[in-house]
């Protein structure tokens, strides 16, 4: 059986938000697991980290699905811009599409190998929206899952 090791679970976190954290797409934050309600905030939020199949040599093939999220001002104008919201949204989830295509994956470990990324191919969505006075803001967000090997 695994045996927990707060050092190795921080780190896959850690390894996990610096991957997500280097496109030029983020505004003024860009946080683990929190979403400031300003223009251009993002977060990375971990949805499960779970095992698929087991070996019986203990190695296990794992999902680490998250939720990448990004805060946009929000228009009830007739203008381009919920339009281009969703633009730069997707654009976002275009770039961590290539990572996965181009073999750039997080680092989980030493252990970990035989990295995969299933990112949505359904448009990103308008998750929320909220409404005060002249502040208008909508969170948009998208789904990936890294599908990796950790030997025991």
């Amino acid at each position: 059986m695994r045996t927990f090791d707060p050092a190795e679970e921080i780190s896959r976190e850690e390894a996990l938000w610096e991957w997500v954290s280097r496109p030029p797409l983020h505004g003024e934050s860009f946080l683990f697991g929190f979403l400031r309600g300003t223009e251009g905030s993002c977060t990375i939020i971990p949805v499960n980290d779970r095992v698929v199949k087991r070996y019986v040599n203990g190695t296990s093939i794992r999902e680490y699905a998250f939720a990448l999220q990004i805060m946009l001002s929000m228009s009830n104008a007739d203008d381009n811009t919920n339009i281009e919201n969703m633009i730069l949204t997707r654009t976002w989830q275009k770039w961590i599409a290539r990572q996965g295509k181009d073999g750039n994956f997080p680092n989980f470990g030493e252990k970990c190998s035989d990295y995969r990324l299933l990112v949505g191919d359904e448009a990103p969505r308008l998750a929320h929206m909220r409404s005060s006075n002249d502040n208008r803001r909508a969170r948009y967000d998208f789904f990936a899952t890294i599908i990796y090997r950790e030997e025991f």
